[in-house]
């Protein structure tokens, strides 16, 4: 798989992309909010995990927790806010499943 340009990647706890994954231009992946909101204790960070040969298209956000099955789509301009099992289309803000038990070549 590849990363395509301008793409940004910020880890604090652990990301994880599979195999043959392709993430397109401008992509950004979070595993923390950097910071808390006032009275939440806890972490402000949790992990992500993208499958094996999945496509995540221009200008989307994959935040944190999230965990992508393998074979997963996200279409462009999406923000992915929980997760979503294998071969699922995805899309919009937030993201929600389009289309299932996609396959993309």
């Amino acid at each position: 798989g590849y990363l395509n340009y301008r793409c940004t990647i910020e880890c604090f706890a652990k990301i994880t992309i599979g195999d043959d994954t392709i993430v397109a231009p401008d992509v950004i992946i979070r595993d923390s909010d950097n910071h808390s909101l006032e009275g939440k204790t806890g972490s402000t960070a949790e992990a992500v995990t993208i499958g094996k040969r999945c496509w995540i298209a221009s200008r989307s956000v994959i935040l944190k927790g999230v965990s992508l099955g393998d074979g997963c789509v996200v279409a462009a301009g999406s923000i992915v806010t929980r997760s979503f099992p294998p071969r699922t289309l995805i899309g919009g803000v937030p993201a929600r499943v389009i289309r299932e038990n996609v396959e993309w070549s």
